[in-house]
């Protein structure tokens, strides 16, 4: 069995998909388009690793994660099971 290769902004370029962030803190979520990623990071940079670089842009967070963008995703793929804290709390 090989091992696990982590997914490349070139495996998502070559399988025509964007990139998906999810906010931890305040659970805003996106879809990145490529071309830009791709223009600023190169092909070898791993899906899950962008989110070094990214904030959200609703909170600032950096609390973010990365994955591709499969198309039907929904809420399947994003992560309604995490609550943002209360406020004042």
């Amino acid at each position: 069995m090989e091992p696990f290769k982590p997914v490349t902004l070139d495996d998502l370029r070559r399988r025509d998909l964007d990139l998906w962030a999810w906010c931890n803190d305040c659970c805003h979520n996106r879809v990145l388009a490529l071309a830009p990623l791709l223009a600023r990071f190169g092909p070898g940079q791993t899906a899950g690793g962008v989110a070094a670089w990214v904030r959200c842009s609703r909170c600032g967070s950096r609390r973010v994660e990365t994955r591709p963008a499969y198309e039907g995703g929904g809420l399947v793929s994003s992560h309604r099971w995490h609550q943002p804290p209360e406020a004042g709390g």
